[in-house]
């Protein structure tokens, strides 16, 4: 075990564990029911397992400033149910409006569908190919965008589900048309099959006097299309998965983002509301004497003449 040599991942999980029964001994050594480890104590074990006390300092500032964000699952990609890609994230952020609202802002910007994008004839209708609709209820909002030749369509939900924040991408073909199988495939050779030995055969028949000939090189032709028809389909179905997968993550590590930035704003409006409450200086006055100076000289008068 000693030779051993230990991943990355291996070696973060090891040293995770290794805080944790830290913590677990110090509470048990000190008796109390505190729980964790200062950052002393951290610096400490960094130290001792070859990790530069800074960058624990660092972390430390980063967490409390609540800059620290969360890494994003990425492993699951988009998967393809009949006649749509589908691609889900969910993430432990509570939308806001603000938030919803740069998250359709960052789809317009993707897609080209923002108010800069837009010819001044599509303005005038306000109703065309290639605008991006908004749909809005009290848990949810959709965004639903078609492009210009109304072929592709990409919907957007976002919805707070059970206290996490869900983010599904899908999108379709025209006509809600399935995507790329193995039956098309099958279909495109029977269609061709015929087309190519017709044409064949027609050359032929003119140039040899028998169709013979070009209808055999037809069905050739046909048969050597297949993969090709094959590959161009497959790629062009990879490139619609790859992008509504990194549309969903790119949304997920925005959220993230600007809700972190949220909370780090709103932990030093908290921290500087606690300093200035702390450091406003309380001056105590005799009420009388400021509204009346002279009263104290008049009173002491009026004691000696009795």
């Amino acid at each position: 075990m000693k030779n051993r040599l230990y991943s990355e991942e291996e070696i973060s999980l090891l040293i995770k564990r290794a805080v944790e029964l830290e913590a677990e001994r110090s509470v048990l050594r000190e008796k109390s029911s505190r729980q964790g480890l200062s950052l002393s104590e951290l610096e400490k074990i960094a130290a001792e397992s070859g990790i530069d006390p800074e960058l624990i300092q660092r972390a430390a500032e980063e967490f409390e400033k609540g800059t620290a964000i969360p890494e994003l699952d990425k492993r699951e990609a988009a998967s393809v149910k009949k006649d749509e890609i589908v691609c889900e994230r969910w993430i432990n952020v509570d939308p806001n409006v603000t938030l919803l609202d740069d998250m359709v802002t960052e789809l317009n910007h993707r897609y080209g569908t923002s108010d800069k994008d837009v010819n001044w004839w599509d303005q005038f209708w306000d109703d065309y190919k290639g605008k991006a609709k908004v749909r809005k209820t009290s848990t949810s909002l959709e965004w639903h965008y078609t492009d210009e030749w109304g072929y592709y369509s990409t919907r957007v939900l976002f919805q707070n589900r059970g206290g996490k924040f869900r983010i599904r991408v899908s999108k379709r073909q025209l006509w809600d048309m399935e995507w790329s199988s193995e039956n098309d495939y099958a279909w495109t050779l029977l269609l061709t099959l015929p087309l190519f030995a017709v044409i064949g055969g027609t050359l032929s028949f003119s140039l040899l006097e028998t169709a013979w000939p070009g209808i055999a090189g037809g069905a050739i032709i046909s048969f050597v299309s297949y993969p090709i028809i094959k590959y161009f389909s497959n790629r062009s179905l990879n490139k619609h998965k790859a992008q509504v997968t990194d549309t969903a993550n790119d949304l997920a590590e925005l959220a993230l983002q600007l809700s972190n930035e949220d909370i780090g704003v709103y932990k030093q409006t908290k921290r500087t509301d606690k300093q200035e409450r702390e450091s406003i200086p309380i001056e105590i006055t005799d009420h009388d004497e400021n509204e009346n100076p002279g009263g104290g000289r008049l009173r002491n008068s009026l004691r000696e003449t009795r």
